[in-house]
């Protein structure tokens, strides 16, 4: 398969609920069907058949391409010396990141923090709660040449669309910032390991734009902290890397150039600095308000807990849905709960789609593909943030129930942007 294409991981909400490895053994053989539905499905590229097709295409193209591209990196490669690889230095970390990082100032609780640019349908910026607490609006200060006259010219109105107390994150949105500004890339919680050195970028005690790195100490899963009056819970990671009041919300970064964590608290006594890990910041982006989803769904009495789309409203989303009358419930995890719809479209007896609510709640997350029909899905697309576009695909090149490859379109423009083989 793919040989040394080092890919960006970007875990998703759905991690705690099916894994590829289990949605591909969950559609492999025979699917039980506990009826008929009729379900509505807003429109979407998961559902997309001509989208499907072309992300197809392209998947097992670049796979060709880069099997060739193995064979003659291995075929050159016979006769070098080995040679040590240069990766860079902490100091390519605050050249690629430093612009990404900003200064915020809370006028509303007279305070200031830290926090750093993310791609989610557009540039969008990072930081804690607790640095925006209960301000509709802040100031967003980008990075000059003069440190000394931050806030003169390069600030912007910024509007918290997002917040999450308990695990001390907060999302804020920008109009008309920079495009020359780059979103941090994700690492994973997994792949932080004790003893591994790490780096930050933040405002502590107002000395904007502060580069500081040690090591990481521990992970600790499930940690709770206090802030003031508030409590909070997360996964979290200790390390003695120098935060300070000014920190708070600024970008962890491995050296790699993979962000870990995002800077927010430290404790009593020497060394003893934490930030929130990746993994709860992107479910925190992934999250969707509870008055949302019960905007949209409607809650079947007699079938449990069972849920199915509201039939739309003509005059807003008139054509922006897709019916499938004749769709067969299914039950993946056994648990009693339809999470999943099968679709015979030809009508030919075969399931060749099927429709999936992962974590139950009542929203497709993703949609499984069995184009020739031989009751192995070789193809399944995620919605991972749940905006109505594909976010990553899993693709089986060999058609053997396992997930071999996974793509990924960070900007969702149709366009797959990093693939990655899968072990």
């Amino acid at each position: 398969m793919i040989k040394k294409i080092i890919l960006i991981i970007l875990l998703s909400t759905l991690g705690s609920y099916l894994s590829a490895e289990t949605i591909a053994y969950k559609l492999k053989g025979d699917l039980k069907s506990n009826g008929s539905e009729s379900i509505e499905v807003a429109s979407t590229p998961l559902v997309d058949d001509k989208v499907i097709v072309k992300s197809k295409e392209q998947i097992i193209s670049i796979v060709a391409y880069a099997k060739n591209q193995s064979k003659d990196v291995v075929k050159k490669n016979k006769t070098r010396k080995p040679r040590t690889k240069y990766k860079g230095g902490p100091e390519e970390i605050f050249e690629k990141f430093a612009n990404s990082v900003v200064y915020i100032e809370n006028k509303k609780d007279r305070g200031s923090g830290s926090g750093f640019i993310i791609n989610h349908n557009g540039l969008k910026i990072i930081t804690n709660w607790h640095v925006v607490e209960t301000a509709k609006d802040v100031t967003i200060c980008l990075k000059t040449e003069n440190l000394n006259r931050v806030c003169d010219t390069d600030y912007y109105t910024g509007k918290v669309i997002k917040r999450n107390k308990q695990k001390d994150l907060a999302m804020i949105e920008v109009k008309g910032l920079p495009t020359s500004l780059k979103p941090v890339v994700y690492g994973t919680y997994k792949s932080v390991k004790i003893g591994q050195t790490a780096f930050a970028i933040g405002h502590p005690d107002g000395l904007v734009w502060t580069f500081t790195n040690g090591m990481i100490s521990q992970k600790r899963p499930d940690h709770r902290w206090r802030y003031k009056s508030s409590r909070h819970f997360a996964n979290t990671i200790q390390m003695q890397v120098p935060i300070n009041p000014g920190n708070s919300g600024g970008p962890l970064f491995n050296k790699d150039k993979e962000l870990i964590g995002v800077n927010t608290f430290t404790s009593e006594g020497e060394n003893l600095n934490f930030a929130i890990a990746v993994d709860d910041l992107i479910e925190f982006i992934n999250e969707v308000k509870q008055e949302d989803v019960e905007s949209k769904y409607i809650q079947k009495k007699k079938k449990g807990n069972t849920w199915i789309q509201k039939k739309s409203d003509t005059k807003k989303n008139s054509g922006l849905s897709k019916k499938y009358p004749n769709a067969k419930e299914a039950d993946l995890n056994e648990n009693g709960v339809t999470d999943a719809w099968l679709l015979d479209e030809n009508k030919d007896g075969n399931y060749e789609k099927v429709l999936m609510d992962l974590n139950e709640d009542g929203i497709i997350e993703a949609v499984a593909f069995d184009e020739n029909e031989n009751k192995n899905y070789e193809m399944v697309v995620f919605d991972d943030d749940l905006d109505g576009n594909a976010d990553r695909a899993e693709y089986d090149d060999n058609d053997d129930g396992t997930m071999d490859v996974i793509a990924y379109d960070y900007n969702q423009d149709g366009e797959w942007d990093k693939f990655e083989e899968l072990s």
